[in-house]
């Protein structure tokens, strides 16, 4: 059966079963006829489900008042999707339906029709929902990396006692554990406070940009504080002094006093975000979506996974923290324990089982298995104390042992450094990293502390164990099931951050106007780059070899040169995660897309062009030097004007992004000087900008996370992948604090895993290192022609 043609006549089907509940309802909402017949055409659209459709909405119009409470939310997306998935032919439904963020969208217009408010279905806003549908598979974990633990260890030369090591990280992930609800209060105190601040100052403020360089990340050595109440500290020196800076002493007091009514009408939502963001949580797996579930302090364990082991330490015990000594027994009881042969666990299997499944599988283990399982499940931080290789790009570290995927965190050591593998469900990036380097600074701190205690010979307590080996009649049935998700990976360095803020000042000297951030610059270069990409020689060359393998090699590599071929004419379609937690904590990330459309598509050849009539001007032996500089001040001026019109779209994206705003096409005001060659390209900006039809396109996600502070030891970070499966590349990009960048690149072209699956993976590895180095290398030959141009004083 055609899936367009099936899809069709499920939506004209839909529509008919919708019109006749609305013809036999004499008041059904608060909007016209004409208004509720539009949206139940979207929805409709939207939602191919039939008769399932229309109980889920007389449900909704049904229910008292304007509320919709998530739990009655969660059961009608399952409905839906439940409906879907059996209405529709298998083709259909996952050509179109493979993101619940189609769910979500079809849903909140179905509360627009019958007049319910969405934000009582979604009260930990949009995207918290989002995360929990859509972002809960192992792709969907980011990573990050630190090394200032290693470095201390070098620097204040720490005795070589592993056991000691491991136990500082235990006490570290316990600390943060106990005082995590204290910083969360901090965190929405800051962002609240100080975005209430630069309201006042006016244009031009950006105090949370200047406390996120100067805050803390740990307590100096020769104070004996807690981080929280050290951070505190600091933050009301820095408010003073920003206040005192900009404004009066009687505007200083009325401010005050507005914070203190503020922080007393706030309660209820500041305690909405703890809760929504607490690490005391386990993930439980359903169908549709995943589902937090709060524990107690007194239930939570620190797990330890040693040579496929698993080892569980309680956070509190009769309302108190374990003491040092009795961690260091259980640490140095950990490492005593004899390593067996490496055998084949459940956690192996269960942490690649689609999370969907998971309840299926679980339900059919053994009483006693399921139990063992439950356990570790009290785990919300979890520490791989089997040491990596840190040369390894950071997606090959954070595949080994990491639990059962109910975990928010996952510790891993390399011989260099520890990788933080998170869930997105608990930490967006920005957040995350920061954690990781709250976490080292604690660790660092704690093994400072025992750096000259006498080891532990013969530790008389041991940790509680975790049986992972099951036998095989429950294994083999699960190994067919675990399919670990395919992706290719690769990680390049990239020194360019000094000159990009060069040509950022240049730019500005030209042009007030001309405010080309480096993330505008990184973006601007990615939907120029396919016009360019030409695989390398080594590249071709291991194409050709291959060509000469087996049918299933030969067929792949057909594949991957018609991919190859293709991608000169392909637009990519960017997801881009802006930082929204600043205009309201609890929205967390407002998600953006952008597909280079003319005249974008249109700057690789005008940039061509201007450096052209550049070389021309500059060389000595052109007879013609007058109509070479009238040409190139034309294409110049031209250029700029796209790349000043470029910037102020970008600026404007993430300025209705802090605010939490529709973007109005009034907005586009600010553009109204550009030139008429640039005027159609107007059009094909949106009205608006809807954050649930935002998650359904993009075939990239770009995630830059910006510079660390000068104080951060972070080295390396990884974005996540949404479950939808259209997203073939993410590309995860941070600044060190020496200025280096580091771009990582997740691959899931089918292509590149045909190859892999051909037995051709260091061929496929290749053709996704190869991609991200000529990404890096174009960006840097771009940069350097472009400062060139906007240096030539004519």
């Amino acid at each position: 059966m055609d899936s367009g043609t099936d899809l069709e006549n499920a939506q004209r089907l839909t529509m008919r079963k919708l019109m006749s509940v609305l013809n036999t309802t004499e008041e059904f909402t608060h909007l016209n006829l004409r208004d509720v017949t539009e949206l139940a055409e979207e929805v409709s659209r939207i939602l191919p489900a039939g008769n399932v459709v229309t109980m889920v909405w007389s449900q909704l119009a049904n229910i008292k008042g304007r509320r919709v409470n998530e739990n009655e939310t969660r059961k009608m997306l399952a409905l839906l999707n439940q409906g879907m998935a059996t209405f529709l032919d298998r083709a259909a439904y996952l050509t179109f339906y493979t993101t619940p963020a189609i769910l979500i969208s079809g849903y909140s217009k179905m509360l627009q029709a019958v007049g319910r408010d969405p934000s009582e279905a979604f009260p930990n806003g949009t995207w918290q929902f989002y995360l929990e549908f859509g972002l809960r598979e192992d792709t969907g974990r980011h990573a990050c990396e630190t090394i200032g633990f290693q470095q201390a260890a070098r620097q204040e030369r720490f005795s070589s006692n592993e056991a000691d090591d491991l136990a500082t990280w235990i006490l570290a992930t316990s600390d943060l554990m106990l005082l995590y609800d204290d910083l969360l209060l901090q965190e929405w105190h800051e962002r609240n406070h100080l975005h209430r601040l630069d309201e006042k100052i006016g244009a031009g403020s950006n105090l949370i940009s200047e406390w996120v360089k100067r805050r803390p990340y740990g307590v100096p050595s020769p104070l004996s504080q807690d981080y929280v109440t050290y951070r505190q500290a600091q933050f009301r020196i820095f408010v003073q002094e920003s206040l005192e800076s900009r404004l009066k002493g009687g505007q200083i007091d009325k401010i005050i006093q507005a914070w203190e009514k503020d922080e007393t009408m706030q309660v209820g939502r500041r305690r909405a975000y703890q809760e929504q963001m607490s690490l005391l949580a386990i993930l439980d797996p359903g169908e549709f979506n995943d589902t937090r579930t709060p524990i107690s302090l007194q239930s939570a364990q620190v797990a330890v996974q040693y040579h496929g082991d698993y080892y569980l330490i309680p956070v509190q015990h009769h309302g108190h923290r374990l003491d040092t000594e009795t961690i260091r027994a259980f640490a140095q009881s950990i490492l005593n324990a004899k390593a067996g042969r490496e055998k084949a666990t459940l956690d192996q299997y269960l942490v690649v089982i689609p999370r969907q499944h998971q309840r299926g599988v679980r339900n059919r283990l053994p009483r006693d298995i399921a139990d063992q399982l439950e356990r570790l499940r009290y785990a919300p931080i979890l520490i791989n104390w089997d040491e990596a290789d840190s040369t390894q790009v950071l997606s090959e570290i954070r595949r080994g042992r990491r639990g059962i995927g109910d975990h928010a965190l996952t510790i891993f050591r390399t011989n260099k450094s520890m990788v933080f593998d998170q869930s997105h469900i608990f930490f967006d990036a920005i957040w995350g990293m920061a954690v990781a380097e709250i976490l080292t600074n604690q660790a660092v701190s704690t093994r400072r502390k025992m750096n000259h205690l006498p080891p532990i010979e013969k530790p008389s307590l041991r940790p509680t164990q975790v049986e992972m080996v099951a036998p095989s009649a429950i294994m083999t049935p699960l190994r067919k099931e675990a399919v670990e998700p395919f992706e290719m990976n690769a990680e390049v360095t990239l020194p360019l951050v000094r000159e990009m803020n060069e040509l950022r000042r240049l730019l500005l000297k030209r042009n007030q106007e001309l405010k080309l951030t480096i993330n505008d610059f990184l973006i601007l270069y990615r939907a120029l780059y396919n016009q360019y990409y030409e695989p390398s020689q080594n590249l071709r060359q291991a194409l050709e070899t291959l060509e000469l393998g087996s049918a299933n090699q030969r067929k792949s590599v057909a594949g991957m040169w018609d991919a190859l071929r293709e991608l000169n004419l392909d637009v990519p379609a960017f997801l881009i995660p802006i930082d929204a937690s600043m205009h309201n904590p609890q929205d967390r990330i407002f998600p953006v897309t952008f597909r280079p459309l003319p005249p974008w598509t249109d700057i690789g050849p005008q940039h061509e062009k201007t450096y052209a009539w550049m070389l021309q001007v500059n060389d000595p032996n052109n007879g013609n030097k007058k109509g070479a500089a009238k040409e190139f001040n034309e294409a110049r001026t031209y250029y700029l004007e796209m790349l000043k019109m470029f910037s102020a779209l970008m600026a404007r994206y993430k300025e209705v992004a802090l605010m939490g705003e529709s973007f109005s096409t009034v907005t586009l005001k600010i553009l109204a000087s550009v030139p008429k060659k640039l005027q159609p390209m107007l059009r094909s900006i949106p009205d608006r900008i809807d954050i649930l039809n935002d998650m359904l396109k993009g075939t990239e996600v770009f995630s830059n996370v910006g510079q660390v502070s000068s104080t951060s030891s972070l080295t390396r970070f990884m974005t996540a992948k949404d479950d939808n499966e259209k997203k073939v590349l993410c590309w995860g990009i941070m600044t060190r604090a020496d200025g280096t960048m580091v771009i990582s690149l997740r691959d899931f072209r089918p292509q590149v895993e045909a190859l892999h699956r051909a037995g051709a993976g260091d061929v496929a590895r290749l053709v996704t290192q190869d991609f991200l180095n000529g990404y890096a290398d174009g960006l840097r030959r771009y940069i350097f022609e472009l400062i060139e141009i906007v240096r030539v004083r004519r």
